[in-house]
């Protein structure tokens, strides 16, 4: 069996084919979704501390609002969407094969999202200036799957739009850490997915990149899992990866804050024990980092 061929069958985080309608913000509380004022420094938020902090709902269920202000729609209108994360006033993370071969031009950015029914608001959608692909990533196997993109303009922090801490080069994220996961893909299996409406989030844990590719060397895929990936699996053992879109962010909080650990890139089947693949943001941080800058005023 060819399983190069099955691979890019199966990556259904790879997949850009659903059509965004647009996004409903109607039921935000439009009075609480101002920018926090500086003067203000209980509710003053830092990258990953999000001004709710209610609860989280796991097990793919739907998220709550407010609680992953980092998390973006990178829209391609007439073509599809993908997930990313704002990491700084001007600047979303996401991966590679979402935007490969799209010019700047064609794509939005949409800050704030809950729900994708309804029409786009054009307060919260960003024209992208520039996108950055890493000059490292290979389409034929998934390496370096991860791209910058540079919004237009600095978007506000306010209680629904806040960027997420990326960490050094220094910082750990040990196997069996659990972390979270965002995102709008697929709730159910069928032969049409079905997609859901409002943000969904679920736990996965952390596997070494050795376990990871001794679990697809038994499978005959091993050679995928490249040192710059992270594998998670479901903690429930329910969504497998079809949770996230391709680019959504993998989170965990570490140090009083939510940290990125990858981007979603590939996983194997759907909704089941399969190990879900991400990008590594620690691993080219030093390269994120010569681009994490506000526009001049």
């Amino acid at each position: 069996m060819d399983w190069s061929h099955l691979l890019r069958a199966l990556l259904l985080l790879n997949l850009g084919v659903y059509v965004l309608a647009g996004y409903d913000n109607s039921d935000y509380d439009q009075d609480n979704d101002d920018e926090i004022d500086d003067n203000d420094d209980d509710n003053k938020p830092t990258c990953g501390t999000p001004v709710k902090i209610d609860n989280r709902i796991v097990g793919g269920q739907d998220a709550m609002k407010g609680k992953n202000p980092w998390q973006v729609i990178v829209w391609i209108p007439g073509s599809g969407y993908c997930g990313g994360a704002l990491i700084s006033s001007n600047l979303v993370v996401t991966v590679a094969h979402c935007i490969d071969g799209f010019n700047a031009s064609s794509v939005v950015v949409i800050l704030g999202a809950y729900k994708i029914t309804g029409n786009p608001n054009e307060e919260n959608s960003v024209p992208v200036q520039q996108i950055i692909i890493h000059p490292s990533y290979n389409e034929s196997d998934n390496s370096a799957d991860i791209a910058l993109l540079q919004l237009s303009q600095n978007v506000p922090i306010t209680r629904y739009i806040q960027p997420v801490c990326v960490p050094s080069a220094s910082t750990v994220f040990p196997p069996g850490q659990n972390c979270v996961v965002t995102g709008w893909g697929d709730i159910e299996l069928s032969v049409i997915p079905q997609r859901p409406v409002v943000l969904q989030e679920t736990q996965v844990r952390l596997m070494s990149t050795e376990q990871c590719k001794s679990y697809y060397d038994n499978k005959g895929v091993g050679s995928f899992i490249k040192d710059d990936m992270i594998c998670a699996v479901d903690i429930l053992g329910q969504r497998g990866p079809c949770l996230g879109d391709g680019g959504g962010p993998l989170v965990t909080y570490q140090n009083k804050q939510w940290n990125l650990v990858g981007v979603a890139s590939f996983g194997f089947g759907c909704g089941n024990e399969n190990p879900a693949v991400y990008t590594s943001v620690r691993a080219y941080i030093d390269w994120i980092q010569q681009y994490m800058y506000p526009i001049d005023d």
